[in-house]
């Protein structure tokens, strides 16, 4: 997308009203109900995008076309939930080396378990998840991690994926349909498509 489009003749979303994150969108157009089509800017990949979130620019590196990490996410009010995703995309050879990829991955979420393996048409998604108990300012919370390696059956592309959600106001609380995040999660993993 133009950087440049005039915001008020694109779509009234997050992504679209975000110059950063407008970028990195496709088309204004849907590719399933609430989702647009982000393509990172190395052009190793896409993926849907919903419409709620926008990249933090804080978050964003890129180094030529062999590596990419961002963080997008947002909050569904009516919910009292806030989510978001981290991203880490590369394209070279030390990505065929799995273990490693799910041991630094295990790390980053503080994970010690097994992962599922997923067959998708041209990739392979190793999948798992766990939660975390936090604390700030003594008000006690739960953050739920779902996350993966995404690695393409043709390349050396792969992506980390991690997507974790929690209440907005913990004071408050919320309910986190723990089948719905998962089937969320899985349905962006699966939506990654690596361009050579």
């Amino acid at each position: 997308m133009d950087s440049k489009a005039q915001p008020e003749k694109l779509p009234d979303t997050i992504p679209f009203q975000d110059e950063f994150t407008r970028k990195l969108m496709v088309s204004p157009k849907e590719v399933k109900k609430g989702y647009y089509l982000f393509k990172s800017r190395t052009g190793g990949f896409t993926m849907w995008f919903p419409k709620d979130a926008k990249i933090s620019n804080m978050f964003y590196e890129k180094h030529d076309k062999y590596f990419e990490s961002s963080r997008f996410g947002g909050v569904r009010k009516q919910e009292n939930v806030t989510y978001a995703v981290d991203l880490v995309y590369e394209n070279r050879l030390r990505t065929e080396d799995i273990e490693s990829d799910l041991f630094l991955l295990s790390a980053d979420v503080d994970y010690k378990g097994e992962y599922t393996k997923i067959e998708a048409d041209r990739s392979t998604i190793y999948f798992a998840k766990n939660e975390q108990h936090i604390s700030v300012k003594d008000k006690k919370n739960i953050v739920y991690y779902f996350f993966g390696y995404v690695k393409s059956k043709h390349s050396h592309q792969g992506v980390q994926f991690i997507y974790w959600v929690k209440c907005e106001d913990a004071a408050r609380g919320c309910h986190i349909d723990m089948d719905k995040e998962e089937e969320r999660s899985k349905m962006l993993m699966k939506s990654i498509e690596f361009h050579d």
